[in-house]
């Protein structure tokens, strides 16, 4: 497939595919005989776990150095899976701390009317007795 079917496939734009595979983000991607890039399937998985990492907060000298690591083979293995874990933790602990975000607001959403509001209504009203705008 060309590059902008995988542009189109993957909602990446071309200028962004050729950056990717030129900073080492991506492999190399195979080319025809006439050397035109020749998107695979394999390329576009590459293309999908490396946009996870970068969606995940992962620098991209992080995806890359991931991404040369990958290439050194099974010597880097551990290496690799002590990355995958560590981003996993990373992940997991914005999805704790999101989560607590959304009880504080779920809580306020239960008593909004019983709670939230009377007391926006009486902060503002100490704050306009103490001199405030």
């Amino acid at each position: 497939m060309t590059i902008k079917e995988a542009a189109e496939m993957t909602g990446i734009s071309v200028d962004n595919l050729r950056y990717y595979e030129r900073i080492g983000m991506i492999p190399p991607v195979p080319r025809t005989a006439s050397g035109i890039r020749d998107y695979n399937g394999m390329t576009l998985h590459w293309i999908e776990f490396v946009m996870r990492f970068k969606q995940a907060g992962v620098p991209l000298e992080g995806i890359i150095e991931y991404m040369k690591m990958a290439e050194d083979g099974k010597q880097t293995e551990n290496a690799r899976r002590t990355i995958l874990e560590e981003t996993r933790d990373a992940i997991q602990a914005k999805i704790d701390e999101l989560m607590q975000c959304r009880d504080i607001v779920q809580y306020k959403l239960d008593n909004y009317y019983n709670v939230v509001a009377p007391q926006t209504r009486e902060l503002l009203a100490d704050y306009h007795k103490q001199g405030g705008a």
